[in-house]
């Protein structure tokens, strides 16, 4: 019983020893795995050698044609259009006729005018030859009052002496106080002269304006063009009753018309500074057209935080309301990077590569734009930035600081 355990504890060991060296056996053959380095991928990107230069910025826009100088003619006086000469959109040369009113209100009021003024000059020479007469008169008047005045010393010593009657004397008192009364009035008569004549010349002054002023009525009922320009608008119409101050006609002279264009506040500070230097300032429209700086708004734009620039053109300019391009050269500005657009990333920095060629933010300055060879071209600065720098020009939507690239050719 006790070999038969013993044997098969052997057999039991046996196997475990023959499982255990095929173990080590299979471990010892199995095939050993090589380790792979697995390489760093990198994005593909162009690249543009900086060489920083002077470069004048040019801004592009857009402006508005418009004239300030436009006027609207208006009434003045109340009449009917009896003809209207012109339509809207017409060219007229200045002096040519525009509308004609009825003048027959005009020239009523021009004759009742010139009445007025007729009457009151008729009376400043009735007043003055009056006062001359007067003058003599006062004299003689006085003249009388003397002697009046002897004959009743006379009358009253001969009725001291009985001479003369009781009749006599009162006659010749009163013929005395008659005189003064009549001298009286004479020098009544002359102290009021001067505030008469002062009336009399205000209102010949007055009625002078108003014929001045009906005169002009009545010239205003031929309307005429003031200077070679544009009809932009006919308010009323033949037959039609208008009113003192009522729009008539609304004309643009070919003189005045300019084109406001607005610009970023720091480009209009700069074309403002340029301006008060003296240096002149152009900007050209794609036809090769060129407009003169004129002068630059004083005040930014509470909703869009631009400033208003205003140009003048030696050449006529469309009608009012057109809107143009413009591009406008700037003053040159020193150690600026010329890039193309997909250079700039967030509106205010480029990517840089490095030696080890990944990429490195740097912030700019943003100078302005110009047109280039092949497409529009920015104009950037930064103390960061210098010549012989590699700098990213691929629009590359992964960009960070850090990011390895691999720059093609």
């Amino acid at each position: 019983m006790k070999s038969t355990q013993l044997k098969a504890f052997a057999i039991g060991a046996a196997i475990f020893a023959i499982g255990l060296g095929g173990f080590f056996g299979l471990s010892k053959t199995k095939p050993t795995a090589t380790v792979q380095e697995v390489a760093t991928s990198a994005w593909r990107v162009s690249a543009q050698t900086l060489s920083l230069a002077e470069v004048s910025p040019v801004f592009n826009g857009f402006g508005t044609v418009e004239n300030p100088d436009t006027q609207v003619i208006k009434a003045r006086l109340t009449t009917d259009v009896a003809r209207v000469w012109v339509r809207e959109g017409a060219r007229v040369d200045a002096g040519a006729p525009l509308l004609t009113l009825d003048a027959i209100d005009a020239e009523i009021k021009l004759s009742q005018a010139k009445a007025n003024l007729a009457d009151a000059r008729a009376n400043l020479v009735s007043l003055n030859a009056t006062e001359e007469k007067d003058r003599e008169a006062l004299v003689l008047d006085r003249e009388a009052l003397t002697l009046k005045t002897q004959n009743l010393q006379r009358i009253e010593d001969l009725r001291q002496r009985q001479l003369a009657s009781q009749q006599q004397l009162d006659e010749a008192r009163q013929a005395l106080v008659t005189q003064k009364l009549q001298v009286n009035r004479r020098e009544l008569a002359l102290a009021t002269v001067d505030a008469k004549r002062t009336q009399l010349e205000t209102a010949i002054e007055r009625f002078a304006a108003e014929v001045r002023n009906a005169e002009r009525d009545l010239a205003s009922t031929d309307l005429t063009a003031p200077e070679d320009g544009q009809i932009v608008a006919v308010h009323v119409v033949q037959g039609d009753r208008v009113q003192a101050n009522q729009n008539l006609v609304t004309f643009a002279p070919n003189a005045g018309r300019e084109v406001r264009m607005q610009v970023p506040e720091t480009t209009g500070r700069q074309l403002a500074a340029a301006l008060s230097q003296g240096t002149p300032i152009t900007a050209k429209t794609p036809s090769g057209d060129v407009l003169a700086l004129t002068r630059v708004a004083g005040k930014v734009s509470e909703q869009t935080g631009s400033l208003d620039v205003f140009f003048s053109s030696q050449t006529r300019l469309p009608p009012t309301g057109s809107v143009l391009s413009l591009s406008i050269e700037l003053a040159p500005e020193t150690s600026v990077a010329v890039l193309p657009t997909d250079a700039l990333y967030g509106g205010d920095s480029v990517y840089r590569i490095t030696e080890d060629n990944r990429l490195e933010a740097v912030p700019v300055e943003r100078l302005g734009r110009r047109p280039g060879a092949l497409s529009t071209e920015i104009l950037v600065r930064s103390p960061e930035l210098n010549t012989g720098d590699r700098i990213l020009i691929s629009r590359l939507p992964a960009a960070v600081t850090g990011l390895a690239v691999e720059v093609i050719e």
